[in-house]
């Protein structure tokens, strides 16, 4: 894979195995000044560059896993190391920016299990996940042998991230988006199934989950990416 490195910030761990990532500020400051963590989906491991006005945006880069493209910010061969660097990277930043009670997640598709996962992870405010995946074997068959460089058991926790959710501690408000369709399929196995099946387990354990807002799915990116932390500062001015 190739990146231009000088553009590109980075974390390390003892083993020199290196979390490339894009960080900007907040164009204006405010009272308000959230941190974004943006996780792309599998194929794009160059990452999005992108800003905007009172947000802190953090774009990691996951060039691990299948083809240098995706280890769904996770790690390789049930070495979760990258979980590892994006957790600390997500705790130093918030910590330097002053703003880690003010951490958001966005993420689709790959992006979206990882959103989701991290999100938890973090103790996020809120996470939106568009077309995520939740139990990865299950949704997803096809793909088993790129699983298959990421997972060393088919039994780990992290292969359905429900699994981090319970009654006790405190989780971000999850908004779920599958494109424009209602999340809800007779197709065995679909990631409408696999959706709903997170907002069951949601329910279960009393927690916010939310299907009622969904950017229109020919925006590009940025524009629905922009219209995704339009409507988390109404969520956060309400708070």
């Amino acid at each position: 894979m190739t990146m231009d490195n000088e553009t590109l910030l980075y974390i390390e761990d003892t083993n020199k195995r290196k979390l490339f990532y894009r960080f900007t500020p907040a164009a204006l400051i405010s009272n308000f000044v959230p941190l974004i963590v943006v996780l792309h989906d599998a194929g794009e491991a160059q990452g999005p560059n992108f800003e905007y006005k009172m947000w802190n945006v953090l774009t990691p880069i996951d060039n691990f896993g299948d083809d240098n493209k995706r280890s769904y910010w996770l790690g390789e061969k049930g070495d979760f190391f990258v979980k590892d660097l994006l957790q600390e990277l997500i705790c130093q930043i918030a910590e330097e920016y002053e703003c880690e009670d003010h951490i958001y997640l966005y993420g689709s598709g790959t992006g979206g299990y990882g959103a989701i996962l991290h999100g938890i992870l973090c103790k996020a405010n809120a996470v939106y996940a568009h077309v995520p995946k939740v139990r990865l074997f299950h949704a997803d068959r096809a793909n088993k042998q790129f699983y298959n460089r990421i997972f060393a058991d088919v039994d780990t926790k992290e292969n359905d991230v429900s699994n981090f959710l319970n009654s006790r501690d405190s989780f971000p408000i999850f908004f779920l988006c599958d494109k424009e369709r209602p999340v809800q399929s007779s197709e065995e196995n679909s990631l409408e199934d696999d959706i709903a099946y997170f907002v069951q387990r949601c329910k279960e354990h009393n927690l916010k989950c939310r299907l009622d807002f969904c950017p229109n799915s020919k925006d590009d990116e940025d524009k629905i990416l922009k219209e995704v932390l339009d409507m988390l500062e109404r969520v956060a001015s309400q708070a």
